[in-house]
Order: C-alpha cells, then sequence, then structure tokens
C-alpha cells in the first residue's frame, strides 16, 4: 500500500460558447504525481505504519511513499538498495545483516533509548520492542491445560493444534525455535518433537496464528506479546503467557540507507519514530513496548526486568538462529522425501 500526497492542476477549463450557447467537451484536469520527499521499506503492517506516516506528513507537509511487505520483500529491497531512502521496523538482525547499506547516524533522542537497545555504530535507532508469547484460547484451554512454556507446545493433547508459523518464512516462529533451543538441553529433539506435535500444519505468516487461535481451530501459539495483549485488552477469549524457561525480544528499529538524496528528510523521520509522542501513540493504541525509558510499561504488561529472559546476546541468538534454521530445513527435506516416497 503507498501513502503519498498528489497534486492535481488545473489543465484547461473550455468555456468556448458556440452560437446557440452550448459548451463545447473537453478533458477538465490533468493529474500530475509529484515525487515523495521520502520513500520507505518496511515490513509492518498498515495498523502499525499508517498512523506513524499521517501523523508525521501532517505535521511536516512533507509526503511519504511506503513500500511494505514481508520481511522477504524488504531483504529483497536491501539487495536492490534503490529507489527508497529508509527502512522503518525492521528486525534489528536484518538490518546488522546489512550493515554496509546504512549511514551511522546518532539520534539527538539516544539517551532516552535503553543502553540495551542502543546500536553500538549507531547504523540503526531502535524502534520497538516485541517479547515472544505463547497465546491460548481460553474457551478452548483449560485451567487444568494452561501452557507454561516451550515444553508446553510438546504435549500429544495439542497434536496438530498448535499454531505456529513456517519458521522458513516467519521470524517470530525461528525466533521462538532458538528461544526454545538456547534453554533445552537436547535442540535437535526439541525441534524434531515440535515438527512432529505440529502434524505438518504449517502458518504462512504470524498473522494467520491470531486468526488460527482467535476461531479455535487451534488452542494455543506462538506470537508477539502485542498481539496478544491488544486481542486481550479489546475482550478477545485469548490469554498468554511468557515461557518459564525464558522468551526472547524481537527488537525493531529504523535505518537510513547511504547515499540517499532525501538524508534530511529521512533523519527529521527517524527522529520522529524515536519521539515521545510517537512511542506513547503505540503503546496506547498497539499495546507496544516503548524503547525510551521515560515512558512506563503498558498497562497489563509485565515489566521488561520481570522477564525470563536467557543471558544471550543479540549475536550469540542470531548465531542460534542459523543453527536452529539449518535443522528444520533438514526435518522438513526428510519428511518430504518420505512423502515422495510414500
Amino acid at each position: 500500500m503507498k501513502i503519498r500526497r498528489r497534486i492535481w492542476i488545473l489543465a484547461a477549463i473550455p468555456m468556448l460558447l458556440s452560437a446557440c450557447g452550448k459548451k463545447t467537451a473537453g478533458p477538465m484536469f490533468a493529474q500530475t504525481q509529484v515525487p515523495a520527499d521520502l520513500v520507505i521499506c518496511t515490513d509492518q503492517e498498515p495498523l502499525v505504519y499508517e498512523p506513524v506516516v499521517k501523523e508525521f506528513e501532517e505535521r511536516t507537509g512533507l509526503s511519504v511513499e511506503v513500500k511494505a511487505g514481508t520481511s522477504e520483500n524488504v531483504r529483497q529491497m536491501f539487495e536492490q538498495a534503490k529507489d527508497w531512502d529508509l527502512a522503518f521496523g525492521v528486525s534489528t538482525e536484518l538490518l546488522d545483516e546489512y550493515a554496509a547499506l546504512w549511514m551511522p547516524y546518532e539520534s539527538a533522542q539516544e539517551a532516552a533509548v535503553a543502553e540495551t537497545f542502543r546500536s553500538v555504530d549507531h547504523s540503526w535507532s531502535a524502534f520497538s520492542v516485541l517479547p515472544l508469547v505463547i497465546m491460548y484460547n481460553t474457551n478452548v484451554v483449560t485451567y487444568r491445560e494452561l501452557p507454561v512454556g516451550w515444553a508446553s507446545l510438546l504435549e500429544p493433547r495439542w497434536k496438530g493444534r498448535v499454531a505456529f508459523a513456517d519458521p522458513e518464512k516467519s521470524d517470530i516462529s525461528l525466533t521462538a525455535l532458538a528461544a526454545a533451543a538456547l534453554v533445552s538441553p537436547e535442540k535437535e529433539q526439541y525441534v524434531q518433537e515440535l515438527a512432529g506435535n505440529l502434524d505438518h500444519s504449517l502458518l504462512e505468516n504470524i498473522a494467520q496464528v491470531k486468526e488460527e487461535i482467535l476461531d479455535g481451530r487451534c488452542s494455543v501459539g506462538v506470537t508477539t506479546e502485542e498481539t496478544a495483549q491488544a486481542l486481550r485488552s479489546s475482550g478477545a477469549d485469548v490469554d498468554y503467557i511468557y515461557p518459564e524457561e525464558g522468551t526472547l525480544l524481537v527488537l525493531e528499529g529504523t535505518a537510513i540507507r547511504r547515499g540517499t538524496v532525501h538524508e534530511e528528510t529521512a533523519k527529521q523521520f527517524l527522529e520522529f519514530t524515536l519521539s515521545k509522542d510517537v512511542q506513547k501513540i503505540l503503546m496506547d493504541s498497539q499495546s507496544r513496548r516503548s524503547v525510551r525509558q521515560d515512558l512506563e510499561t503498558p498497562k497489563g504488561m509485565d515489566a521488561l526486568e520481570r522477564l525470563p529472559l536467557p543471558d544471550a546476546d543479540f549475536e550469540t541468538i542470531s548465531m542460534e538462529k542459523r543453527k536452529i534454521l539449518e535443522s528444520w530445513k533438514s526435518i522438513s527435506d526428510a519428511e518430504a522425501g518420505m512423502g515422495g516416497a510414500s
């Protein structure tokens, strides 16, 4: 979806009158589309980026074009590295993977950002932090069956009823596997058992996890805290837990592409996304945690320091995800081979 202002230019108003006093027919307006003042790429949902972009346009009078898609689409845009100025709300892990693309920039609001969420080389600025949770349908899961952690997803009672997006397509699911692996003594065994309990039922994206749990087709599933909290706050029949063994955080950031012709506007937009106003809007409307230290934890959420977080830095987690992805692909290939032989 693209959001940009358009200017309509008056081209001609035929006012020629014939002897009988009739108007001649002709074109009234010609549309000229003016290039945007800033082009951003993102894998965020419209629900997240639209309010931010709209508010920025209204406050500055500048126009913004949004190129939105999946994480894989964003990766392709990074590979091409043209026709856009800034990456917005993208996983900092992916931003680090393409570190050479970014223009170092230290935000004027850096001191307000929690130190844990700062880029060492200022190649990106944090935007949002999303803990992973296990969500469940309260109409389906009884009190005695409540999940407590990653091991709960392996319980036979949930076979074929675990909502889980394909880790080869969803970074959220891959991060969840890494979280479980980091605290599991038998990492590959966990991946193998989870694949079996999913009963070959993988979802295309994280949005489908919400849908499957809401309508009761699945009982439990892995998603982000913001999704689960927003649903619970709206009165939906869901609740969620932070896995007792430990969960992980997905940190999202914003980065300016080197060589952009809209450098100053890109800096202005980055500063805007970090502003107290925007961070509070997203907290109130989207149940997102702020990366700023001067804003409190949203109501209904546990303070970050109370969450069970494993003692692992982002580099260790990235390495674990790569290993887990290889294990997952091996399992998928083996299952595909067995299916083809049968």
